[in-house]
């Protein structure tokens, strides 16, 4: 009944998301959802421009690219002049990747692309097994577009492969189509028909062929260094990735300038690891401070329809490290808000533990249900803090939640037992 007197706040918020309930049943206006993200973006980039202000930083709308390692020249369609400082933090992110394809710059986009879209994605086509590729086609299909996944190899590579699976089935389940060891060759514009001919090939030989509305790239992103004259001035980059390589403080291989976020070489990406490793890092350079950004246990979650969080080894990582010394408690179970309703997934949790000195460190957990990014969080705090199987069992669940079921795991692996859940 919770539940139930939710869904009718829930139904009046689906206006403001493009949703529509009319003759037709309930249909999705894509204008007016673009038209509403755009708007706060809009908001977000104003916030941060006052934000600026306030704190009397100035703000260059240029392009940039070092003179040396004290001298940044900047340059607009107008205009050109140059910046000193003592220290410099390198922060450009990254921008999606373009595959070396015939048509793919001149008729496809990208995520990037995505949320400011004018018209109707219609079919779609998402090429790409990273998270962002999985997520677009998850929400493009709830929208109700035909969505079809090309992917080269496994999907989320790096991540648990268990839960990747459980991720395909569940989209596929969905209606999202998956088209595998694939990738791409040809993307040629039908001029009557004015869609996207798509051609593909496994193993050097052509095995598919379709016509898109949309095509969507998501074969990862490259850095934005290319421009900065990073090398020029003894900056050090990896030469595959292009990205700035980093001691433990962030610092280059010039010790004046630093760099964090996605263009620092081997850490994650992920937005909220930038801003706290720069917020650090500004401590360190203004404040006296000597505390280092720790990368290890930074939890994560993939908002596919049914999300998986996880925080710490993936399965395969912790066995490859440890071997016959891990142990893996799991348990599938159907959560109480989707019993109701036919088309509720199975939800899926893992904790991965070390035996070692007669305990069972947990360095490892994963979920697999809705609102998992919401669930991991805490959970994380424990990991990071290094607790043991032992302090999960002694947690007194809050019941009825998703989240209590990390808290009587009981079922290994090893055992062989059934692990689906019985009960409430």
């Amino acid at each position: 009944m919770h539940r139930a007197s939710q869904i009718r706040n829930d139904m009046s918020d689906a206006l403001d998301f493009g949703w529509e309930f009319n003759k037709e049943g309930v249909t999705h206006n894509w204008e007016r959802m673009v038209s509403q993200v755009q708007s706060y973006i809009k908001s977000l980039n104003f916030g941060y421009r006052k934000m600026l202000m306030e704190n009397n930083v100035k703000y260059f709308n240029s392009f940039g690219s070092f003179v040396d390692k004290h001298t940044l020249k900047l340059k607009t369609d107008t205009t050109e002049s140059q910046i000193t400082a003592r220290n410099f933090v390198i922060a450009t992110g990254g921008r999606p990747k373009y595959p070396d394809v015939p048509g793919a710059k001149q008729l496809c986009i990208t995520s990037d692309d995505l949320f400011s879209m004018k018209n109707r994605p219609g079919k779609v086509l998402v090429i790409g097994a990273s998270y962002v590729a999985l997520e677009c086609a998850g929400f493009l299909n709830g929208l109700g577009y035909d969505t079809t996944v090309m992917v080269r190899s496994i999907l989320l590579r790096g991540f648990d492969q268990q839960m990747a699976a459980r991720i395909e089935d569940h989209m596929t389940s969905c209606g999202v189509k998956f088209i595998k060891n694939t990738v791409p060759t040809l993307f040629k514009k039908d001029e009557k028909t004015g869609a996207i001919a798509t051609s593909g090939e496994t193993n050097g030989k052509k095995t598919f062929s379709g016509a898109f509305d949309t095509v969507l790239l998501a074969i990862g992103r490259e850095a934005c260094t290319g421009k900065l004259n990073l090398e020029g001035i003894g900056v050090k980059i990896n030469p595959t990735s292009k990205k700035v390589i980093v001691d433990e403080k962030e610092r280059t291989s010039v010790p004046t300038i630093f760099a964090i976020g996605d263009v620092a070489d081997g850490k994650p990406e992920l937005t909220p690891v930038a801003i706290q490793a720069g917020q650090l890092l500004a401590k360190r350079l203004f404040n006296m401070s000597t505390l280092l950004m720790d990368y290890k246990n930074v939890p994560t979650s993939v908002f596919t329809p049914c999300e998986y969080g996880c925080v710490g080894f993936t399965e395969e990582d912790a066995i490859l490290k440890h071997g016959a010394k891990i142990e893996v408690y799991h348990q599938e179970f159907a959560y109480l808000e989707g019993v109701m309703t036919e088309r509720a997934p199975k939800s899926y949790v893992k904790l991965i533990v070390l035996k070692e000195d007669k305990e069972e460190y947990v360095i490892g957990a994963h979920i697999f249900c809705p609102n998992a990014g919401e669930i991991i969080q805490g959970f994380a705090l424990g990991i990071k803090m290094g607790a043991k199987k032992k302090d999960f069992n002694e947690l007194v669940g809050i019941h009825p939640t998703v989240a209590e079921i990390f808290t009587t795991l009981n079922v290994t692996k090893s055992s062989g037992k059934n692990a689906e859940a019985t009960g409430c």
